[in-house]
């Protein structure tokens, strides 16, 4: 079932699903952790022992292909829901909605309003069925979705430390039994902030994966010292990969339009925008003059990128060449050797999986798939029933022992 209306998708759900526990207590409990920008070659390049020890223990993903566009809340936001960003209304990290009259930001309080979020979050689906859900910094979880937060969250704070983020996991884990959620689910910014500053084969950023291997590692060890680690379904994973940029690997978007005639929503990998004077056709002309950069009407994007079918969504889309900058105009300068945003089936673009846990085969190796089949996973191993969504359990049923 596809979504044509975002905040529909979500009353739609609400209305149709049905309330109660289900199965509660008879799945272990699930413990997603989630490493922003973390590619899926840091896996096989870099030193990273805990990691290593849990695929080999679990599964390890070929690859999880990111949903377009390849960047940090429509992919975590995704797997969560497991709806294509057209679908859940979060189509990029900015946009604009005609409806609202009004601008979606990741900076600022936007992001924590629910009414931009559609679909049936895991949390929201797991609750409504009897669960208890605790998120740390999650995209969505607290911006109250339908009104709707998770039994135990924390509005993102980016200063509060991984330490602290993997201590409060543990702090819920260990409430009592009647209060300790089924499903904890945990966000760190690296190595994507990293990776941004050093690119993707920097020095800092592989110490930023190592980083955040050793972060995981007190997380297991927590789980150890509890007797909990081989109860519990541990899935790791990330919302998108990195790309190196270059100051000479740039193009400009004065070069062929005045910046008076045209609404910029997104630029760069990703271009967002319409004409002033609403001639569409005159304006993807014009941007066409630009060498690696492609643009599609909104109706005319490949099938593959599940990005059409959204008012958000501009009447022109753009995706500059993997690797490359849209610059507003010469003389700016390049913020950054690394990027993401790009076409979501690029290997650069590709995210980590890694699994271990009861529910998984020990030395598994798994193709690569699609992110929008996280939320159908996940609520797999809790043991609730998934909301209408467009992904699907099947790419995990060689790696699944139940």
């Amino acid at each position: 079932m596809r979504l044509r209306n975002a905040l529909a998708w979500t009353a739609l759900v609400l209305a149709l699903a049905p309330r109660g526990a289900a199965g509660q207590g008879e799945h272990p409990l699930v413990v997603v952790v989630g490493f922003d920008g973390f590619r899926r070659s840091y896996f096989d390049r870099d030193s990273l022992p805990v990691l290593h020890a849990l695929a080999r223990e679990g599964v390890v993903a070929d690859a999880m292909i990111p949903s377009f566009p390849s960047v940090t809340f429509p992919n975590w936001y995704a797997m969560a829901t497991g709806l294509y960003p057209e679908h859940s209304g979060i189509v990029n990290n900015s946009f604009y909605d005609p409806g609202f009259h009004a601008a979606f930001r990741i900076s600022d309080s936007t992001a924590r309003q629910g009414r931009w979020y559609g679909g049936d979050p895991i949390w929201n689906t797991a609750i409504r069925q009897g669960h208890r859900v605790g998120t740390m910094f999650w995209v969505g979880s607290d911006a109250g979705v339908a009104g709707t937060h998770p039994t135990y969250w924390r509005a993102f704070d980016r200063h509060v430390p991984f330490d602290d983020r993997v201590a409060q996991v543990l702090d819920w884990i260990d409430l009592p039994a009647g209060q300790r959620p089924d499903l904890v689910m945990v966000y760190f910014e690296e190595p994507d902030h990293t990776g941004h500053e050093d690119g993707p084969d920097g020095p800092a950023t592989a110490a930023a994966a190592a980083r955040v291997d050793s972060v995981l590692g007190r997380l297991v060890a927590g789980l150890r010292s509890r007797g909990l680690f081989d109860r519990v379904n541990l899935v790791v994973l990330a919302d998108h990969g990195m790309a190196a940029t270059a100051p000479d690997r740039r193009i400009y978007l004065s070069d062929v339009v005045d910046s008076g005639s045209v609404r910029v929503e997104s630029l760069s990998p990703l271009l967002l925008i319409s004409p002033v004077d609403g001639d569409v056709a005159g304006l993807r002309r014009r941007l066409s003059r630009l060498p690696h950069l492609s643009v599609w009407p909104k109706a005319g994007l490949p099938a593959r990128f599940h990005y059409g079918d959204n008012a958000r969504i501009t009447p022109l889309v753009g995706l500059v060449d993997v690797g490359w900058t849209l610059e507003p105009a010469r003389g700016d300068t390049l913020r950054g050797r690394g990027n993401h945003g790009y076409d979501n089936a690029d290997s650069t673009m590709a995210a980590l999986f890694v699994a271990r846990g009861p529910a998984f085969r020990a030395g598994a190796r798994l193709g690569a798939f699609p992110n929008i089949d996280v939320y159908d996973l996940i609520a797999h191993l809790v043991g609730v029933r998934p909301a209408p969504n467009d992904g699907t359990l099947d790419a995990f049923a060689g790696v699944l022992t139940r």
